[in-house]
């Protein structure tokens, strides 16, 4: 199966998440994201991304300095998730237009833990992330939770990140429906407290 669709409703929301490890569908993603907005690209707004990666966690103690192999990365624009198996694909895999939107100067990514997260997709991946942007940063929230960022920025109450999805083994050919609703919501509420924190 190339790809898959699925509803994810965070707070009363609806986001549209798509779910592959096909680089020609996370092509299509970017490619239409692009398209839609434009306007926003071509205009001093830039765009406004929500970022995030999952990865499997090591069942050995990493040589210092090393990073864990991110397995999926999420974006999120509007209420369009992509959920990509970026560690099914491969490091060669990852689409040049993906790469392109990654270092675009014109799109800021938001996300928690963002800096981290550009770390790990650097390592194994060789991608660069022009313009990350922290959330516990630009949200004067500190170490706050996201959960936390959601009910006090946006008065999202209910905004739960299982602590059991986010260790689960993010490497398998096919993501549980919890798992495809953990990474998009995460990039969901990145995506909406970075818009946000630029109004």
């Amino acid at each position: 199966m190339k790809r898959r669709t699925q509803e994810v409703h965070v707070a009363g929301r609806t986001a549209h998440a798509t779910v592959t490890s096909h680089p020609a569908v996370a092509r299509r993603w970017v490619h239409t994201t692009r398209w839609r907005n434009g306007g926003r690209l071509r205009s001093s707004a830039g765009l406004i991304v929500g970022m995030g990666v999952q990865w499997t966690p090591p069942f050995r103690r990493l040589p210092d300095g090393a990073e864990p192999r991110p397995a999926t990365l999420q974006l999120c624009c509007g209420r369009r998730c992509l959920v990509f198996q970026i560690g099914k694909a491969g490091a060669g895999s990852v689409p040049l237009i993906l790469q392109r939107f990654l270092e675009d100067a014109r799109v800021d990514f938001f996300g928690y833990n963002v800096l981290s997260d550009c770390r790990k997709l650097s390592a194994h991946y060789g991608l660069r992330v022009a313009c990350p942007r922290e959330l516990r940063l630009v949200t004067g929230m500190g170490n706050a939770s996201m959960e936390s960022m959601a009910e006090q920025l946006l008065g999202w109450r209910g905004v739960k990140k299982s602590q059991r999805v986010g260790v689960s083994n993010w490497d398998v050919s096919t993501l549980s429906k919890r798992q495809v609703r953990y990474a998009a919501s995460d990039a969901l509420v990145s995506y909406c407290l970075g818009a946000k924190c630029l109004k």
